[in-house]
């Protein structure tokens, strides 16, 4: 898995992929007119004694528990605009509407594996009395096919402890290698998108002038645009809190995020139905010449073989009379880690233009 967090603060290099260590406040400190009021005129106004004109319109000041009211556009991130179109410069960016998706390939299994013994050592002692009794190596060489071969060789008459070393041979149970885990493809984590940028378009310093008491003066608005209050973190399950009757919008939107995502390894269960028996055969001389004995072994026991005292151990052979590896289950291969959009900002903003008839 991997956990990677990029920060969204400028609109170009979101959208381009380009990075910048140097990021602008997420918002920026406003004039506060007020904590109530109304407005909402569509044309320049003036104050009552003749004074200043509002080259805007006048709406509802900021109520002291909110940061600022700025001028928002809010729309997909391929639409937004440029502030510059309405002579503004840019403020801060958040989005919303995360298309993070996680594609992980299917996990399956390859069958078991049986798999010849290799461990095998002779006592100085038969069968019955082989447990404890010295024992020389006569181990079969790693990933042994059952061919014929001389790996550990034995001499006939070694003596060990005033007896022959050779009395019986233990051989180990056939093993039943476990499944390997498969994966169809590699997994497809695209690049996080947006459905939803709120961008900022500055318009501070805010005045009061051309409006009634509690009111500020904010610029005409195009298409898309919106005048929003704004407060730092996500505060849409907060009890009590709800947006004013004149900025009845709500939206919470993020300027940066932490992206885990990944898809869990794929394992798999112990083998399930396998069954494995082989056939082992031991040899006086180095070609698989002479039998001295066989003996047939399954996945349950070791098996051992008393042989003349004394007997060389030149080579040995192995052959499958089962070859059943069975099957495993596959488990993990699922999505693993999150998404986690971060830095959040409420906004509170006008209500959706009426469409037009």
């Amino acid at each position: 898995m991997r956990g990677i967090q990029f920060l969204l603060c400028v609109p170009a290099l979101f959208l381009t992929g380009a990075f910048s260590t140097g990021c602008e406040d997420f918002h920026t400190p406003f004039y506060d007119s007020g904590d109530g009021g109304s407005g909402g005129d569509t044309g320049g106004t003036t104050g009552g004694d003749g004074g200043a004109m509002c080259a805007g319109s006048c709406l509802a000041g900021k109520p002291a528990w909110f940061d600022g009211l700025s001028l928002f556009w809010i729309g997909p991130p391929a639409d937004a605009p440029s502030c510059s179109d309405l002579g503004l410069s840019e403020g801060s960016i958040g989005y919303a509407d995360p298309i993070a998706p996680t594609e992980c390939p299917s996990c399956s299994c390859s069958p078991a594996a049986c798999e010849l013994p290799e461990a095998m050592h002779a006592s100085a002692a038969k069968c019955a009395n082989a447990e404890g009794a010295f024992a020389s190596g006569f181990d079969a060489p790693p990933g042994w096919e059952g061919t014929c071969t001389a790996e550990g060789a034995i001499v006939a008459n070694v003596q060990c402890g005033g007896a022959p070393c050779v009395q019986s041979l233990t051989i180990a149970a056939p093993n039943v290698a476990p499944c390997k885990p498969v994966t169809a493809s590699d997994p497809v984590i695209p690049s996080p998108e947006w459905g939803t940028v709120a961008r900022e378009c500055v318009i501070w310093p805010i005045s009061g002038d051309g409006c009634a008491l509690g009111e500020a003066c904010v610029p005409f608005r195009r298409d898309g645009y919106a005048a929003c209050l704004y407060r730092q973190g996500d505060h849409s399950a907060d009890p009590g809190f709800a947006c004013p009757s004149t900025y009845p919008r709500s939206l919470v939107v993020y300027a940066s995020y932490e992206d885990t995502r990944g898809c869990e390894p794929c394992a798999c269960g112990e083998p399930e139905g396998a069954e494995c028996a082989a056939l082992v055969s031991v040899f006086k001389d180095g070609t698989c010449g002479g039998i001295l004995g066989s003996i047939t072994l399954t996945t349950s026991e070791p098996g051992c073989l008393d042989l003349p005292s004394g007997s060389p151990l030149g080579s040995k052979t192995a052959s499958f009379i089962m070859d059943q590896p069975g099957s495993c289950a596959p488990t993990g291969g699922g999505p693993a880690g999150a998404f986690e959009p971060t830095d959040p900002m409420t906004l509170c903003c006008e209500p959706d233009p009426e469409p037009a008839e």
